[in-house]
This record gives C-alpha cells, structure tokens and sequence, in this order.
C-alpha cells in the first residue's frame, strides 16, 4: 500500500472510534460580502468611536467556497484530511491544534466534523462537500500589526527609511525580487516555516500580489491580543468586514503605535512626502501575506478595528473563525486526502 493510502487507512481506523461530537456551535450570525480598495483612514478616532478601517490590497489567502453544504444526508461521502506538521510536533501541540480545528468549524457551521490526533499528524473528517473549508481550517491564522518601513511598487522607486530596518532584513529586502502573482517569493529570501514570517519579535519582509514589495518592524500588536473577531454588515457603508475588538494591552499599543505615526509622518504625507507617506502605514499581516495597508491619520484608542475588503462569504467567516479561535500552534501541510462513504448496516424489516 503506497504511504499515502496508509496515513488515510490508519486515519479512518482512528475515526471511526472517535465517539465525541464537537462542541455547540457559536451562536453568533457570520456573514461577509466583497469590497477592493486601498483607503485612507478618513475620519478621526472620535467620530469612528476609534476603529481603523482597514481595506484589503491583496486577495485574502482564504478559500472561495460559497459557504457550508446542506446537513449531510445519511451515507453521503466523508473526506479524511490528513494534516502533517512542517516539523514534528508532541502529541499534546497536536491535541491543541486539533481542538482548535474543532472549534473552527463550530464557528463556521460546518456539521459532522471531527478533528483528533494520529500518530504524528492530525487527521479532519466531515462532508465531502466541505472538503476545500475544512482544508481552509488548517491555516495557521496568525495576524499582526507591523508598521511599514520600506515599500516598493513593482518597477517602481522605494519609499521609506531604510536606517529603521536592521542589517539582515535590509540584505533581504534587496535580495528580494517581487513579481505579480509570485507565490514562490519566500523561497528567494529562506523563509521555509510560518515561524520565518510569523514571528512578532523580528523584522520581516514581503511580496504582495502585485509584485510590490515591503521591509515590515516588529509586531507592535501582535495577534495574542485579539480578544474577539466578528463579520458583519455594516449599516453605513452596507459593506461587510471583520470587527476585531483587542485586549488590553493590545488596545494600548496599537493607541501608542498610531499616535507616535501620526505625530511624525501624517503632516510630511500630507504635504506629498512618499517617505513619509508609507512610514505612516500599518500592514495587517496574515501568514505571510499583506491583507490589509490603511495610512494613520491620528491616533487610535479603544482597541476596536474593523478590516473591510473583498470578500465572499466563506472567505469572511473563515477568517473570523481562525482570529476568533486563535492561530494554530502548528504550521499543518495537508499529506493525504480520501473519500469514503460510512457503513450502514442494513436493519431487517420488523416482523
């Protein structure tokens, strides 16, 4: 048997004793819409009650499926996925990852999914029909708020300060070599881990869908302080977004980062100073990608930020789900897929 088809063999051997469900749903109503722009922050932090809204510059890196299917009908397909840590895992990482998951999906709705550990991987079953969310729940789902220090547009000039970013990520940034639509942009820098880009405590650097490319500071705010993330519909804009509310030392921070930018680089932006311009910008990084790049205008207490974009509906809830469930303790790669469809015994006609 090829080994692949003896990680889903040993997986659904372990499925199939599983006699846990997971846990109650959340009661609150997800829903998402789309919306493509790059937009300012156009308002003080008092008359918005101290959000940011924050606008999307890339395409979320989410999946696009229209939403959970209807209730599985009895004997309809499962799918097992088998998902593989990037560097082995103990078994108790992987019993916290896997509850996670499980919580994930209770945040989506989707019905009839079990997360549980096996051997060194974790193994997701549920509906077939759900198969590209439920591959979608194993994103890490770590976010930060890093302050732009170096950006370039794709054949365009640099914008910035240079002297702000450190020895070693400034050789980075010049080694790097942006393309649209690039996704192999990590390998030229050696980032090959989540941990390469997800670390709060260091500097990095990024390409963005479009080719352009960015130097980024350390994670003021990074995402352990997101107390809660909610999609709804806006009743002003009648867009739809992601409202995360912080903790308070996350609130804290991001009020100290917002001002400092103001006070320094909001007047030079205003006159036309593109140095200025984008030491004034806050990314949202989410593993590794930019999904969100709003200028500051002044400074932002309350702790309340509100990410508006393109999105659909399952790429809005799955994003919820993952910043409200907290990021996964490990980097997953999904190894093994396969379909099956449950025994049901027959039962023999009364009389």
């Amino acid at each position: 048997m090829r080994e692949a088809d003896q990680l889903i063999a040993d997986a659904l051997r372990d499925i199939a004793a599983e006699a846990g469900r997971p846990g109650p749903v959340a009661g609150a109503a997800w829903r998402a819409g789309r919306r493509r722009r790059l937009a300012m922050l156009a308002a003080s932090a008092a008359s918005i009650a101290g959000a940011i809204a924050l606008a999307l510059i890339v395409v979320l890196p989410l999946t696009a499926a229209p939403g959970p299917a209807s209730p599985p009908e009895r004997g309809s397909p499962l799918v097992a996925i088998t998902l593989s840590p990037a560097t082995p895992a103990s078994r108790d990482v992987l019993a916290v990852a896997a509850r996670l998951l499980r919580q994930r999906a209770a945040h989506l709705h989707l019905p009839d999914t079990v997360a549980q550990v096996s051997g060194p991987n974790v193994v997701l079953t549920g509906p077939a029909a759900d198969q590209a969310q439920l591959e979608a729940l194993a994103t890490t789902g770590v976010l930060n708020f890093r302050q732009v220090l170096l950006y370039q547009p794709y054949r365009g000039t640099k914008h910035g300060d240079a002297s702000l970013v450190n020895h070693g990520t400034l050789a980075l940034f010049r080694k790097l070599a942006c393309t649209p639509d690039n996704p192999t942009w990590k390998d030229q820098v050696g980032y090959t881990t989540a941990e390469d880009y997800d670390n709060p405590g260091t500097q990095i650097v990024l390409c963005d869908s479009s080719g352009s490319k960015y130097a980024l500071d350390v994670a003021k705010v990074p995402g352990t302080q997101i107390a809660s993330a909610v999609a709804a519909l806006s009743t002003i804009t009648r867009q739809w977004d992601v409202t995360l509310s912080l903790k308070n030392e996350g609130a804290a921070a991001l009020a100290s980062l917002t001002a400092e930018q103001a006070a320094k680089y909001y007047p030079g932006a205003q006159a036309g100073n593109q140095d200025d311009r984008w030491l004034d910008t806050i990314a949202l990084v989410l593993d590794g990608k930019i999904i969100s790049a709003p200028q500051v205008e002044s400074p932002i207490p309350g702790g309340i930020a509100q990410i508006a974009g393109n999105f659909t509906q399952a790429q809005a809830e799955m994003l919820a789900a993952q910043l409200k469930s907290g990021a996964l303790p490990v980097d997953f790669r999904v190894s093994a897929t396969g379909t099956f469809t449950p025994f049901i015994p027959s039962q023999r006609a009364a009389g």
